[in-house]
């Protein structure tokens, strides 16, 4: 029989998420290639888009808030899967890809409804649970640290993936032996590039995030905006043509609508619908200014010198683990740095010494992700 593996937080809200989703995919059935993924159906995962990605739909959903799995219960499974439905007793396995889902930022909520409200349930039935590797805490609300507890407790694997998150979960749980620190392993799918692009006419992406204004003071949001000009300006002044690049959604554009309308030669905004046409973007780039986190791992694992702007640990942390910490902008950096900066991934010695170390980096980034799978496969190579 197939094996069959629930995934949750790898959604359709945004590019991260999905990168995420298509890399679990590729990287499974590469082994099991019999396997069938399921996910719930929410706001976020409607069931056209997981019918697209060949994704079963869980019968855990409510109609006129009658929850209808005790009706598909009743139906046959042949009738099941032929109309793309799994109940939860059928499912193996749950593999959770949130990029950053648990920690105070989230709440006890999220981490119970994500994971800990469900695991011991799950447990108790057989299914191997996953964490695949994601930025994690702090945890200092009481109600979420007991959550956090539950989690680690009854998980079979728990990957962090940055060294602060790894040392926020071994506060909770400092013998723990399922936690392990390994890196994003987005890095090792393979971006394409759409016919529609013309690097002719895309130098330069700058890939703005909306969060950099959410989860700042007013003060660092303004300066935001006025940085993410000022580097639109003087890219064009150093003859190079610089790009917008959405990787999330309505509020990304908007910003960078708002931001374009500002500038007196405008520029291109790239919209892609597909997240593997936004690496691969990203990839024939000459350089990137990112603020979103997985803009910054394509960057990274392709080597394309960058510029990042994080809201976050997990961007500082990535950077690191990569030798490029001097990669990090602050927003409130006067002109004279953000030239310098600049020159750094654009004049052409510089940018060879970036790439090759990029190169050489990423080699070693994408041998943990491997082992990442390995210890996965070997978890999986037990239920066959």
């Amino acid at each position: 029989m197939a094996m069959i593996i629930e995934l949750r937080g790898v959604e359709f809200h945004n590019k991260g998420a999905e990168l995420m989703l298509h890399a679990i995919i590729e990287k499974i059935k590469s082994k099991f290639p019999d396997v069938i993924f399921v996910m719930e159906k929410t706001p976020s995962a409607p069931r056209n888009k997981q019918q697209e990605f060949g994704i079963f739909t869980k019968t855990n959903f409510k109609l006129y808030k009658f929850p209808l799995k005790y009706v598909f219960a009743l139906v046959p499974q042949s009738m099941r899967r032929s109309n793309y439905f799994i109940n939860e007793s059928e499912i193996d396995v749950v593999i959770d890809g949130s990029g950053f889902a648990f920690g105070d930022q989230w709440g006890a909520w999220k981490a119970g409804y994500r994971l800990a409200d469900h695991i011991i349930k799950w447990k108790k039935s057989g299914k191997k649970v996953i964490m695949m590797p994601q930025a994690l805490g702090p945890f200092t609300e009481q109600k979420l640290v007991s959550k956090m507890r539950t989690i680690i407790e009854y998980s079979d694997l728990i990957f962090a993936r940055d060294r602060i998150s790894f040392q926020y979960m071994l506060e909770l749980n400092p013998n723990a032996k399922n936690i392990k620190l390994r890196p994003d392993f987005t890095n090792l799918i393979k971006g394409s590039i759409p016919s529609s692009f013309d690097p002719k006419t895309c130098e330069v992406a700058i890939i703005p995030n909306n969060k950099m204004i959410e989860t700042a003071s007013e003060e660092a949001g303004l300066a935001y905006v006025s940085m993410l000009k000022k580097m639109v300006e003087m890219i064009q002044d150093k003859g190079y043509k610089p790009f917008f690049l959405i990787h999330e959604g309505k509020k990304d554009l908007a910003l960078a609508v708002n931001t374009n309308n500002s500038i007196e030669k405008k520029v291109p905004v790239v919209i892609e619908d597909n997240p593997l046409h936004v690496k691969g973007i990203i990839g024939s780039s000459k350089a990137v200014i990112t603020s979103r986190f997985h803009g910054l791992v394509s960057c990274l694992a392709q080597a394309v010198p960058c510029l990042a702007t994080g809201w976050s640990h997990k961007y500082e942390m990535l950077l690191e683990d990569y030798g490029y910490a001097e990669a990090l902008v602050d927003v409130s950096s006067n002109d004279t740095i953000l030239l310098q900066k600049l020159d750094s991934i654009l004049d052409d010695s510089s940018r060879i010494t970036i790439i090759e170390k990029l190169k050489k980096n990423s080699i070693e980034q994408k041998k943990l992700s491997e082992s990442t799978w390995e210890e996965i496969f070997t978890l999986l190579n037990k239920l066959k």
